[in-house]
């Protein structure tokens, strides 16, 4: 018989991503009520949403769940916040390019 917890990957209703712990034959589909890993939430940063939405994915992404993977991260941490900015300074340049002179 399969023992322990199996990481699944859940999808909230703002598109964030999260790391979750489900039991061995539980479905996917569950995974809204597995045991959160990470990454931890970031509404207390202030960022604007979307860009919210993108850095906690991109942490994601880049496997940086946990405070112990932070530690190990901190330079693609700092990676992450460039890719999430990243988004929003093309969104600024397309605004800079619609201007008529």
């Amino acid at each position: 018989m399969e023992q322990g917890l199996r990481q699944v990957t859940f999808v909230d209703a703002a598109g964030r991503k999260w790391a979750r712990l489900l039991p061995p034959h539980a479905p996917d589909s569950d995974a809204e009520w597995g045991i959160p890993i990470g990454p931890p939430p970031l509404t207390s940063l202030g960022l604007p949403g979307e860009v919210e939405v993108a850095l906690h994915n991109q942490l994601f992404e880049r496997g940086i769940l946990t405070e112990r993977d932070a530690k190990r991260g901190r330079l693609e941490i700092e990676s992450a916040l460039r890719a999430a900015l990243r988004v929003d300074a093309g969104r600024v340049f397309d605004l800079y390019r619609g201007q008529e002179a």
